[in-house]
């Protein structure tokens, strides 16, 4: 094969002489002045891409100073759910980027027919909410995730789409694993788990995952988990020694960074203070970004651009408490008047 490759070779050097002499028989020029020019082009040529490869990352450098200076930049309220699984799939890559391949995602889960300002009702359960949202949303999300290699940070727009392929776990928990195959090989695969429990099952999956498929390389989701930590796991006769395997399988497991376990790196919460409709949203690495709504975002008739309503109240370093987004509403001017207040004004004012 080698000999072969070297003939093959030898041809192309051959091929490339005669062309250079032809040129410059036709230019009235010397072979060694063909050469010059063509070796003179190339290298400005290989200017200008390094020229252009410069500023570009000047550019980015600058877009990164300015979201890191302001945060809403890229944690302004998605109007749409579109728009949330693009933010979310952002900060996974983010992160990823950073050397963390754990991490748990905890999306608003809305129909498609609803919006994130609506309060989605679920009388089915975790069945309905993995079928009507959980499971598109999540899906929608791993089609945008590209992740790349700690060696090649950035992030690849221009990657095909992955393929999608979903197993299900347990049908009656709305559970599954669904995997996303990226077409520029393995190490951009996906696979997030969605609606794990407290369950040994999924813990001792989770386990499997982590160590078959992660290897501290390739990114792992937990997709709306029900816990909110190592506590949820109480005494259990039936799972002894359950809370013993979840600290070592999720909560302190090595991530690709460190043993901090799995890193929630989007969250985006929906809950009422002081009557208001509250969102906070955490997208790494930016701290929680708090905002209240003063009504429902406004849409064009042709469902293209949305004014939102949302008012920026302020950050957190820890996950927002219901008290805290209450001092912060009662300080801000806009919220002066309660929302019954402002529904009767409004009516009254038509």
């Amino acid at each position: 094969p080698r000999a072969a490759e070297s003939d093959e070779s030898s041809k192309l050097l051959e091929a490339a002489a005669r062309l250079r002499a032809e040129i410059a028989e036709a230019e009235g020029k010397s072979i060694e002045q063909v050469e010059a020019e063509a070796a003179g082009e190339k290298a400005r040529a290989k200017a200008r891409a390094d020229e252009m490869a410069a500023e570009r990352a000047v550019q980015a450098a600058r877009r990164e100073a300015d979201i890191k200076a302001s945060p809403r930049l890229v944690l302004s309220v998605p109007a749409t759910l579109q728009a949330m699984t693009t933010q979310a799939a952002r900060a996974v890559e983010r992160a990823h980027a950073d050397g963390i391949c754990l991490q748990t995602v905890r999306l608003g889960l809305a129909r498609a027919d609803e919006g994130l300002e609506e309060d989605s009702q679920w009388p089915g359960g975790a069945e309905q909410m993995y079928r009507e949202a959980a499971r598109p949303l999540t899906e929608e999300m791993l089609r945008k995730v590209r992740p790349l290699s700690k060696e090649r940070r950035g992030v690849d727009i221009e990657a095909l789409p992955p393929t999608i392929t979903v197993q299900d776990i347990w049908d009656f928990d709305g559970s599954a694993l669904m995997t996303a195959e990226a077409k520029a090989g393995p190490e951009g695969d996906v696979q997030a788990m969605i609606f794990p429990n407290t369950d040994a099952r999924y813990v001792n999956d989770i386990g499997t995952v982590t160590e078959v498929f992660s290897k501290g390389k390739r990114v792992f989701l937990l997709v709306n988990p029900f816990w909110r930590g190592l506590d949820s796991w109480g005494l259990n006769i039936l799972q002894p020694g359950a809370k013993r395997m979840a600290e070592k399988n999720i909560f302190t497991v090595g991530n690709g960074r460190s043993n901090d376990g799995f890193v929630t790196t989007y969250s985006l919460m929906r809950f009422s203070a002081r009557g208001e409709s509250c969102v906070a949203i955490k997208a790494y690495p930016y701290d929680w970004q708090l905002f209240a709504r003063l009504g429902s975002p406004i849409q064009s008739k042709d469902g293209q651009w949305f004014e939102s309503d949302a008012i920026h109240l302020g950050s957190s370093k820890e996950e927002p408490t219901s008290q805290q987004m209450t001092d912060l509403i009662n300080k801000n001017d806009a919220f002066k008047v309660s929302a019954m207040g402002r529904a009767v004004r409004d009516t009254w004012q038509k």
